[in-house]
C-alpha cells in the first residue's frame, strides 16, 4: 500500500507542480523568483554532475530558521567527519544564509518531491549520510536515498498535532520512508509519541530538544546600529517596545492600541516576519498618521513614535534594547516564532495564544513567569500595566531568561548519538 501511495504522489506531481507554479506567479511573492533558469535545474535535479560536491555529508533543512539553527552541528560534524559539507534548503533564502557559512562547501535548492529527480540528485552527490532537519519529510526523497543505500536520520524533528494526524490518514506511505531511519532525535516527548505512530521504531528515537535554542545570541553584535537609531530618535531613556516577526494581523493589533501607548511615552519598533511586505506597510503607516521611520532612513524622521525595521538581521539586537518583547506568528495562527530569542536577552515575552509550532517552551514561559499570553483585545492594557511596574518587568525578565537556559543542550546529545551510531555502524 505504500508503494503504491507514493507511485500516486508521483503520477499527481505534474498537476500539483503546476497548481504551485502558477499560485506563486499570482502571488505577491513573485518578485522573489530570481536566476529561473538556475533554480528550475536544482528544483528538477539537472545538474551536471561536475557541479555538485560528492560524498559530502547532506544537511537538508527547509529555511532559514532551520539553516541558522544547525550551526553548530555543522561545526560538530564537519570535525568529525572530515567531509565536506553540503546544504539544500526549500527556500531560495535559505540556501542564501547557508553559503554565509565558511564550513558550507555548496548550498542547493532540494529537488521537489518527485522521484526521478531525487534519485538522480542522490546518484550525482554521491552523499555519505543525509540527516533531515526539523519536519522536511518527503517521502520521495526519503524513498530514493533509502533505496540508494543512503543512511537517514532526522535530527532536530518536530511535527505538530495537525500534521501527524494529516499524516495519519497516509500512515502506509510515511511508515514505509520513515521505518528505515537510522534515528530520529526528536524535540519533545509528544513528537516522539507521534513518530512512534506513524512508525518510526522505537528503539530509533531520541527526545534530544531543540538545537535552536543552543544557538540562542545572549550577545548581538548590531546593537551599535540600533544604539545610533535610538540616538537619534531621541529615544533614550524611553520605554520600548519591540515586536518581532508580525504579520498583518498583528501590526492592525499593534496601531489599534498605539496612540494610548504613545501617551505613556512608550515608543514602538516592529519587524515584519516578510520584508517584500514593505510597500504594504509603508501606505498603512501612512494611513495611520502616526509619525514613522523605517530602520534603512538615511535620515529618520526625528518625530518618529513607531520604526519599521526593513533590514535582515537585527532582530535580536533590537530585543537587546527593548523594555519589553512580543513575538510575532502568535497572535496571527503562524505557529509562534522564536518565543526563546528575547527570553535569553532577560526580557518579558508577550505572546498570542497560536503557539502550537512551541508549545513546551512557550508553557515553560508561562508557567515560569517570564512570559504573558496576550491577544488582540487585552493585548493594550498588558503592555501598559507591565511597562508601569518596571519591577515586576525585571522580575519577570529574569524568569524569561532562566527558562530559555534550561533548554539549552540538544547539539551536545544529537552530537553523541551520530557518534554512537558511527561506532555501532563500523
Amino acid at each position: 500500500m505504500g508503494l503504491f501511495l507514493l507511485g500516486l504522489t508521483n503520477l499527481l506531481f505534474p498537476l500539483a507542480a503546476l497548481g504551485v507554479f502558477f499560485s506563486f506567479l499570482f502571488s505577491g511573492r513573485r518578485g522573489l523568483l530570481k536566476h529561473l533558469g538556475q533554480e528550475l535545474r536544482e528544483r528538477f535535479g539537472l545538474e551536471k554532475q561536475d557541479s555538485i560536491i560528492q560524498g559530502a555529508i547532506w544537511f537538508h533543512c527547509a529555511s532559514v530558521g532551520e539553516v541558522r539553527s544547525i550551526t553548530e552541528l555543522i561545526s560538530r560534524f564537519k570535525e568529525f567527519y572530515q567531509r565536506d559539507i553540503l546544504i539544500t534548503t526549500s527556500t531560495q533564502a535559505g540556501k542564501e544564509t547557508a553559503l554565509k557559512n565558511p564550513l558550507v562547501k555548496q548550498a542547493l535548492l532540494v529537488p521537489l518531491d518527485f522521484y526521478p529527480s531525487c534519485r538522480r540528485f542522490i546518484r550525482l552527490a554521491k552523499p555519505y549520510r543525509l540527516f533531515v532537519v526539523e519536519r522536511e519529510i518527503w517521502p520521495n526523497l526519503l524513498e530514493a536515498a533509502h533505496r540508494e543505500n543512503l543512511p537517514v536520520a532526522l535530527i532536530n524533528g518536530r511535527i505538530s498535532e495537525k500534521s501527524a494526524r494529516a499524516y495519519g490518514l497516509l500512515k502506509p506511505l510515511f511508515s514505509r520512508v520513515l521505518s528505515p531511519l537510522t534515528f530520529a532525535a526528536l524535540q519533545t516527548e509528544n513528537d516522539a509519541i507521534r513518530y512512534r505512530k506513524l512508525g518510526i521504531p522505537a528503539e530509533h528515537i531520541h527526545v534530544c530538544g531543540n538545537v535552536k535554542y543552543d544557538s540562542l545570541n545572549d550577545a548581538p553584535t548590531q546593537t551599535a546600529e540600533v544604539d545610533k537609531l535610538l540616538t537619534t530618535l531621541g529615544w533614550n531613556g524611553k520605554p520600548i517596545l519591540v515586536l518581532g516577526s508580525t504579520h498583518p494581523q498583528e501590526e492592525t493589533m499593534m496601531l489599534r492600541a498605539a496612540p494610548d501607548l504613545i501617551k505613556k511615552d512608550i515608543r514602538i519598533i516592529f519587524a515584519p516576519r516578510h520584508l517584500e511586505r514593505c510597500q504594504e506597510i509603508r501606505q498603512t503607516l501612512r494611513q495611520s498618521g502616526l509619525a514613522h521611520a523605517f530602520m534603512s532612513d538615511e535620515t529618520p524622521n526625528k518625530d518618529a513614535v513607531i520604526v519599521c525595521v526593513d533590514k535582515m538581521g537585527l532582530l535580536s539586537s533590537l530585543y537587546a534594547r527593548a523594555t519589553l518583547t512580543f513575538v510575532g506568528g502568535s497572535v496571527a495562527p503562524r505557529g509562534a516564532h522564536n518565543l526563546l530569542e528575547p527570553a535569553i536577552l532577560s526580557k518579558t515575552v508577550l505572546f498570542g495564544p497560536h503557539f502550537y509550532n512551541a508549545p513546551v517552551t512557550a508553557q515553560a514561559l508561562l508557567e515560569n513567569g517570564g512570559g504573558v499570553l496576550v491577544n488582540e483585545y487585552n493585548f493594550k492594557s498588558i503592555v501598559l500595566r507591565l511597562v508601569a511596574d518596571p519591577t515586576q518587568l525585571e522580575n519577570m525578565a529574569q524568569k524569561a531568561r532562566n527558562t530559555a537556559l534550561s533548554f539549552k543542550g540538544a547539539t551536545e546529545k544529537i552530537n553523541q548519538l551520530v557518534q554512537n551510531y558511527e561506532r555501532k555502524s563500523n
